[in-house]
């Protein structure tokens, strides 16, 4: 019989980054994973709006980030549906979102409706899409092929419970100016945490972009702020 065995080490260190990462929120539908790159995006970058140039795309999410896409497509696409749960945007995008939104005579809002199902096949991708209106349940396919999918992350931070780190209400690990320091000593560089010598990068931590690009910036960016914290006498702040 093979036995599992785990290894814990405790390693000693003056400086730590939390690069742990954010997990994004999916859609309960049983075939997404195979048309994720394949139809269904996370993000929306110029490469995506050359994609599905001058094509209906759906947006999933009623957030600022929903929205900024939802802008920021509509200049590349025919149209774009944004899709919410809810009965409107109004709870959860910033009033001048809304406004542009409102403006833009190729987006339209679709409020109390999801995807029910997603067709394709993982050798051609994703090839269209059913949604329904929840209230009357009445239903439309459309052969859409580029799903994008805003509806926030959830941050790897469960392991950080009782770390003493301070995050916001969702987890994220809070950095800079936006910490709560116990001491009110404590005056944290841009990626460091209320724990001096501690930083955060990337999706992890709060008010990042959440973008691979943006991981990439701050993780360059934080190596001055390790070289500081080095250099600093090893009982500051103790």
């Amino acid at each position: 019989m093979a036995l599992e065995m785990s290894v814990v080490w405790r390693v000693e260190a003056r400086a730590v980054v939390i690069a742990s990462g954010a997990r994004y929120r999916k859609l309960a539908l049983a075939n997404l994973e195979q048309f994720e790159n394949r139809g269904i995006w996370y993000w929306a970058s110029p490469i995506e709006a050359r994609l599905c140039a001058n094509a209906e795309v759906i947006i999933v999410g009623g957030g600022n980030s929903a929205g900024q896409a939802a802008v920021f497509l509509s200049a590349h696409v025919i149209k774009v549906w944004i899709l919410v749960r809810g009965s409107g945007l109004a709870e959860t995008m910033s009033r001048y979102l809304i406004e542009r939104i409102a403006a833009t005579s190729n987006i339209e809002v679709l409020a109390g409706t999801e995807i029910v199902e997603l067709r394709g096949s993982a050798r051609e991708g994703l090839q269209g899409v059913r949604w329904r209106h929840r209230p009357s349940g009445a239903e439309t396919t459309k052969p859409i092929r580029h799903v994008f999918l805003f509806l926030g992350a959830d941050p790897a931070t469960e392991w950080l419970k009782d770390c003493g780190i301070d995050v916001d209400r969702n987890g994220f690990v809070r950095t800079g100016a936006g910490v709560v320091s116990p001491t009110g000593e404590h005056r944290p560089s841009a990626h460091e945490t209320n724990v001096r010598g501690v930083f955060a990068v990337g999706d992890v931590r709060c008010s990042s972009v959440k973008r691979v690009g943006g991981a990439i910036g701050e993780g360059a960016n934080v190596v001055a702020q390790l070289h500081g914290a080095l250099e600093a006498p090893a009982t500051a702040g103790r």
